[in-house]
């Protein structure tokens, strides 16, 4: 590829990657429309879901890189809808531990469904290598990542 042409490359794939990245969550939300989540719900739904119970409440900001505040007023979202429950964590007295209600593992179950669901349709056509090679372009962005930061890998999906 001549150097013109990778550097308009360079140019947009990170342009290109979020708008995908948005796109995707998008259909995400359109599959779950019908169980009243959004992205601002069922992102910490599906973590919850995916991460060892109980969670730290600082943990579960990290994983959704989303401002402390703003996990706080989601998880009182939740809360009030019984998907999770909050209680205080015995090893650290500044800190709340996590965890789903029945309900909340029901609604994360349908929520990977529709994750699961998303990715069939949209990796649709694209073969194991393609999607492998993909895969390592990813593990050299966020190492590169790490490098420049001195932040641990890279963050989740």
């Amino acid at each position: 590829m001549p150097d013109l042409e990778r550097n308009e490359k360079e140019l947009s794939f990170g342009r290109r990657l979020a708008r995908l990245g948005a796109a995707w969550r998008r259909q995400v939300d359109r599959d779950l429309q019908e169980y009243g989540l959004t992205e601002a719900t069922w992102r910490p739904v599906l973590y919850l879901g995916l991460l060892p119970p109980p969670v730290r409440q600082t943990d579960l900001v990290r994983a959704l890189e989303i401002e402390a505040p703003s996990v706080a007023r989601l998880l009182d979202v939740l809360e009030r809808r019984d998907l999770v429950f909050r209680s205080p964590d015995r090893d650290d007295k500044r800190s709340k531990l996590v965890s789903l209600t029945e309900k909340g593992e029901r609604t994360a179950r349908q929520v990977r469904h529709a994750v699961e669901a998303v990715s069939n349709r949209l990796l649709h056509g694209i073969s194991t290598p393609e999607l492998q090679a993909c895969y390592s372009v990813f593990e050299r962005i966020e190492a590169n990542l790490c490098t420049r930061t001195g932040a641990p890998g890279g963050g989740q999906a």
